[in-house]
């Protein structure tokens, strides 16, 4: 039995999953992942009719080439790949099992896609990047606001004067907001 996970804590987890299961300890063995599209190189050492167990397909290999390469390589060397989370067994027909496959490797790349935004996200704020939609209520506007707000005009006239200025734009819900905060302060 084979894990190809990341982490240290997600092996010593699929460990004791497959323990709880019934599996002896001394059949198991765990390696980190290699190469993020290369066929994993433990794939060699084991002998044919072999059976590799993985919580998912995800946690073969790092990328979705990497996990169509483990696949296809347990394949051709007649080891048999059993997920337990995707319900892929390559003992089936592998007809049937293109499904599982395909929605594993989706599911990898949305995961990917995902952990890179927040990354980038991350990255943006510590440069100081204003993450998100412009401010509407811009410093030019504020003062604009505050001027007829001392001056007696209401709300709606406000919010018209205010809206016709350069973007960005502003509805009139972020003014009474903006508006409502503004008066709260002074109170």
């Amino acid at each position: 039995m084979i894990f190809g996970l990341r982490r240290a804590e997600d092996r010593q987890l699929a460990v004791a999953r497959l323990e709880a299961e019934g599996i002896p300890a001394e059949r198991i063995f765990t390696t980190d992942s290699e190469e993020p599209n290369a066929t994993p190189v433990w794939l060699n050492v084991l002998s044919a009719d072999a059976e590799l167990i993985a919580p998912s397909l995800n946690d073969l290999n790092l990328s979705t080439q990497g996990i169509a390469a483990t696949v296809e390589a347990a394949r051709e060397f007649g080891i048999h790949i059993r997920c337990l989370d995707d319900a892929f067994d390559s003992r089936n027909d592998w007809q049937s099992q293109i499904g599982t496959l395909l929605t594993g490797l989706n599911l990898l790349d949305r995961k990917g896609f995902s952990d890179r935004t927040k990354i980038a996200l991350q990255e943006a704020k510590a440069r100081g990047q204003r993450l998100g939609r412009k401010p509407s209520m811009t410093d030019l506007r504020k003062a604009i606001a505050i001027q007829m707000i001392e001056a007696g005009y209401k709300g709606t006239k406000i919010w018209k004067t205010l809206a016709v200025l350069e973007e960005p734009p502003i509805s009139q819900s972020a003014y009474y907001l903006w508006q409502k905060a503004w008066l709260a302060e002074r109170s």
